[in-house]
């Protein structure tokens, strides 16, 4: 190892001891330790002179940029943070009120300089002079600017002279020179200035000498000079009044052009200027996707969710312990899993009439689905909730976690062939699907979750839902059956259950179904094409003993004959042996086992080999277990004793 790496890792394991040590510090927080210490810890680990590993520590650390080093007094210490090198904080206010408010960046227009704020207020209700800053005097012309002062006139105190009184006097405004009072008024040569025409006399503020009575005089109101009385009249000459100084002109804000494009995170961009129901169509999906994400990072939690639903999260009502209690003894005694509208009318008289029904409902739910008693099984549409304690769907026979590793192979599209006959834009326009029952699913009452259920059934509402409980209804037989969903999760498949009554009491093995949705999507119909009574000896399985057997069968269904288990046809199924739950999901086990029992010897004893149709090896497997044609295709390449018969393909 050579000197530079030697001195690098030293470093590292340094860092790594300091930081470890504040690894509760802000990312930006200082963490000190002296040369001393670390001095100590490493030459006991590395069992080397203690003044050898200070000398190299010193040397290496001060020549690491992650690390400042300090002296105080006689000790070093070495100063580092979690984000690197530690560089101390810039208190400098650069963010001053006092400034912006005074000298803003944009300035509001004045019109009225009583609308600007002083920076002191009396103490009490007196009228005292307030100072205003000039910048804001500037900004309303009551003030100079540095480059065009003007001067304005000093008022002159002094005692009045009496004034006569006149007969008519009009007032006139002006900042005049020198007047001489006149027997009869003379016109005025001078620049014109604003006069204005009053009533009544308006008293002169000035320093006059006695002036003689005269016809019809004009007194001036201004800031004038003494004023002296003579015999003639002469002409009154005014100076023009200085101009008032405008206030300077504020530069136009820019206008600002508004862009009508949106560039979404992945590089899309979007034209906001067309209309929002072609937006929504083409990006719906990818905008609630990106909205929803924003809220779910919001650290504040100000807006919770359930399922595409959204509410105020300080709006939430509240539920007690005897709420819950209350709703799960209510869904108890009616033994099946209840909508939200059910509980919100039948516990709490709501109805959807009442202006907070919405903001209840959605309590409710968000609610119940924060509490372990309780298990969302509805659909989007139908929110139905069930509890502990309730009967199971389906039949007990098949447990969860075997059926989910039997039904595995649905995982894997190549091996699911369900959309050949029917693909799934035809399964959602027309809202049904058809299929032949298998020995399997008319046995247990289980359909495999293949692409074409699914592409019929509600898909799962929450992320983390595991079930969904639907309502089969037969309008030829009157009668419902409630029936469970449950979705593929990670490696195992999906089925549907609870459907093994209805099967046994009106079907056979070979019949055709079809499964149909309603205008509630909770709800689902389940018929079959009837046909004239027929018997036959069919393969039924006996739990008692635990064996196959073939028993005389009457129905009244249409059937497909290549896939009914009839012991004219398929006798030898007999032979089959009924596995554990748990060995039926080993499928080349279950492959050997159907060519052994249902297939033609057509080798010797020494060396059997048996022969047999993939239609054959379809009826076989299924009854075992549930698997599609592609999957026995898939089997039979991949099986290194199975090889195709080129006499027969």
């Amino acid at each position: 190892m050579t000197a530079a790496t030697s001195n690098q890792a030293l470093a590292d394991e340094v860092w790594s001891l300091m930081t470890a040590q504040g690894a509760l510090f802000a990312v930006d927080a200082p963490i000190r330790q002296t040369l001393t210490n670390l001095a100590d810890y490493l030459a006991r680990r590395q069992k080397r002179a203690v003044a050898e590993v200070r000398a190299e520590l010193d040397a290496v650390l001060s020549a690491d940029p992650r690390f400042a080093r300090e002296e105080r007094g006689e000790t070093v210490q070495f100063v580092t943070s979690r984000q690197g090198r530690y560089t101390p904080r810039d208190t400098t206010d650069t963010h001053s009120f006092k400034q912006r408010m005074h000298e803003p960046e944009h300035p509001f227009p004045i019109d009225d300089i009583s609308v600007v704020i002083s920076t002191s207020r009396p103490a009490i209700t007196t009228v005292e002079p307030v100072f205003i800053s000039d910048y804001w005097q500037i900004q309303a012309a009551l003030a100079p600017t540095h480059a065009d002062p003007v001067a304005e006139p000093a008022p002159v105190e002094a005692t009045p002279a009496p004034v006569e009184a006149v007969a008519e006097p009009a007032p006139v405004e002006a900042t005049p020179a020198p007047v001489e009072a006149v027997a009869e008024p003379a016109p005025v040569k001078a620049t014109p200035v604003p006069v204005e025409a009053v009533a009544k006399p308006a008293p002169v503020k000035a320093t006059p000498a006695p002036v003689e009575a005269v016809a019809k005089p004009a007194p001036v109101k201004a800031t004038p000079a003494p004023v002296e009385a003579v015999a003639k009249p002469e002409p009154v000459v005014v100076e023009p009044e200085p101009k008032p100084v405008a206030p300077p002109v504020r530069p136009s804000r820019p206008l600002i052009e508004r862009s009508t494009i949106m560039t979404l995170p992945d590089g899309l961009t979007i034209d906001l200027r067309r209309p929002v129901s072609d937006i929504l169509a083409e990006h719906g999906k990818l905008l609630e996707g990106l909205l929803s994400g924003q809220m779910e990072q919001d650290p504040l939690r100000r807006i919770v969710s359930f399922g595409r639903s959204y509410y105020p999260e300080a709006s939430i009502v509240s539920l007690g312990k005897n709420d819950l209690r209350k709703i799960r003894d209510y869904i108890l005694e009616r033994n099946e899993p209840l909508l939200d509208t059910e509980i919100i009318a039948d516990l709490y008289y709501h109805n959807p009439r009442q202006p907070d029904y919405e903001g209840f409902r959605f309590s409710l739910n968000y609610r119940l689905n924060h509490e372990k008693d309780f298990e969302f099984v509805g659909v989007e549409g139908a929110r139905l909730w069930s509890t502990k304690g309730l009967p199971m769907i389906g039949s007990k026979r098949v447990k969860a976690a075997e059926m989910g590793q039997i039904t595995s192979y649905l995982i894997d599209d190549t091996r699911d062939d369900s959309l050949e006959d029917q693909s799934a834009e035809s399964i959602v326009a027309s809202g049904s699907v058809s299929r032949v029952l298998s020995f399997f699913e008319w046995e247990y009452g289980v359909l495999p979750l293949d692409a074409s259920l699914s592409a019929l059934l509600p898909a799962p509402m929450l992320p983390d839902q595991r079930s969904a409980v639907l309502r089969f209804e037969s309008p030829q037989h009157v009668t419902n059956y409630l029936a469970e969903v449950r979705y593929s999760t990670g490696n195992r498949g999906g089925w549907l259950q609870g459907l093994d009554d209805f099967f046994r009491e009106h079907l056979v093995p070979g019949a055709l179904i079809t499964l149909s949705r309603s205008a509630d999507p909770s709800i689902f119909q389940i018929t079959y094409e009837d046909a004239p009574e027929a018997s036959e000896r069919i393969l039924t399985l006996d739990e008692k003993k635990n064996r196959f057997a073939f028993a005389n069968l009457t129905y009244y269904c249409a059937v497909d004959e290549s896939l009914l288990p009839s012991q004219s046809k398929y006798g030898r199924l007999k032979n089959f042996k009924s596995f554990p739950m748990g060995e039926r999901r080993k499928s080349e086990m279950i492959l050997e086992h159907v060519f052994e029992n249902l297939g033609e010897q057509v080798g010797t004893r020494t060396e059997p080999q048996y022969s047999l149709s993939l239609d054959d090896l379809y009826v076989g497997y299924n009854v075992l277990r549930p698997g599609s044609r592609a999957l026995l295709r898939a089997l039979l390449a991949e099986h290194d004793l199975v090889t195709p018969d080129d006499a027969t393909p």
